[in-house]
């Protein structure tokens, strides 16, 4: 019993620690992009629904809120040479564009 308290504890004070770390540190990229960056560090992953990017990090620090859904459809609309979409019944999946990685990488570093 205090072997599982101490155990909920520690998960709590991780969530604790993350939530005060994501408030605190300066956004250094737009949602666009920290959307774009977490597509790119997950190669083994092709196609998307838009909720999976919700509550995700990439590997430099940035989070993705509950707004990353918006910012995937955003890059859809604006940028469809960075990324696909496409409808499964009445969801959105989203593909980033692999075949134009010249044109992602100037869009993250330009």
């Amino acid at each position: 019993m205090l072997e599982q308290q101490s155990k909920i504890e520690q998960e709590y004070q991780k969530l604790l620690t993350d939530h005060e770390n994501r408030h605190t540190k300066k956004e250094d990229c737009t949602g666009v992009e920290g959307v774009l960056k977490y597509m790119l560090e997950n190669e083994n992953k092709t196609w998307w629904f838009a909720w999976e990017f919700i509550s995700r990090t990439t590997k430099d620090g940035n989070y993705l809120s509950h707004r990353a859904p918006a910012r995937a459809s955003d890059l859809a609309i604006h940028y469809p040479k960075l990324v696909e979409h496409r409808k499964i019944g009445r969801f959105t999946v989203y593909r980033i564009r692999t075949e134009n990685i010249t044109q992602i990488k100037d869009f993250l570093h330009g």
